[in-house]
């Protein structure tokens, strides 16, 4: 039997479909007993387009951001966290709909209490700091693997200068004496510069953002927090998914006594 996401489902009305249940609990909260991603189970629809096209995003960032550390640039110190403490990112929809997606499929009970406002941060962050963000985790963050853009360039990304070159600033908050072990001080690195260091060049942030401005046509690139974005996503998605369970469901189509 597959999982659900909450143990309320006794006291829900149920929709069935063909790739999973859709539970309405009676303080409103939608939950979706999971067979397949969010992204399978939205194929067809614009959010599977802009899911699918963040993923390929992420995976070229991985990608150029690998040869970048295997050829030598400063690594994140482990359990380091500095440049998370105070701080709460901006994000593009795009951004907001794979973390959403992430989270319904890797941390369903989060999602729901982040979607019906039950939701609270961990312990021990200090004011400004983002929502997702777990002080007692080597890697910070509650969501990782569905982290948006900024968090996975930050410290492994550069920017192009005035003359059209890409340049690179080592983190601020790397230690100077670790920093010095990588032939590097706190200061901006042309690319003549890190071609002669590394042979190489790390991927620059613009290019990275406008891969995820492309898959929102006709936006202007705005963003919001993410404490005010994520919550409405995952209701939309919630929605959308509820909604399709409906329909791929055949003849039970209607919600039914649990």
């Amino acid at each position: 039997m597959a999982r659900t996401t909450s143990a309320r489902v006794s006291s829900a009305f149920r929709l069935r479909s063909s790739h999973g249940n859709f539970f309405l609990a009676k303080k409103g909260r939608i939950h979706y007993d999971c067979r397949m991603s969010v992204q399978e189970a939205l194929e067809g629809t614009r959010e599977a387009e802009i899911l699918s096209g963040m993923e390929e995003s992420y995976r070229r960032i991985d990608e150029k951001q690998g040869a970048w550390k295997h050829a030598g640039a400063p690594l994140c110190i482990e359990g380091c966290g500095d440049c998370c403490t105070g701080f709460e990112p901006d994000i593009l929809e795009s951004e907001a709909l794979y973390l959403a997606a992430w989270l319904i499929d890797n941390e369903p009970e989060r999602a729901s209490a982040i979607a019906d406002g039950s939701y609270r941060p961990p312990e021990g962050r200090a004011q400004g700091t983002c929502i997702l963000f777990e002080p007692h985790s080597p890697l910070h963050c509650t969501a990782y693997g569905g982290r948006c853009l900024i968090c996975r360039l930050f410290g492994y990304a550069g920017d192009y200068g005035k003359d059209g070159k890409k340049r690179f600033r080592p983190c601020r908050f790397y230690p100077e004496d670790k920093l010095r072990l990588y032939g590097m001080e706190h200061r901006q690195y042309h690319e003549d510069e890190l071609r002669q260091l590394y042979g190489t060049l790390p991927p620059a942030m613009a290019d990275c953002m406008q891969q995820a401005l492309l898959l929102l046509p006709g936006s202007s690139g705005e963003t919001e927090p993410l404490r005010e974005i994520l919550p409405k996503t995952i209701r939309r998605l919630q929605w959308i998914l509820l909604c399709t369970g409906g329909r791929n469901g055949g003849g039970n189509a209607g919600p039914q006594s649990a």
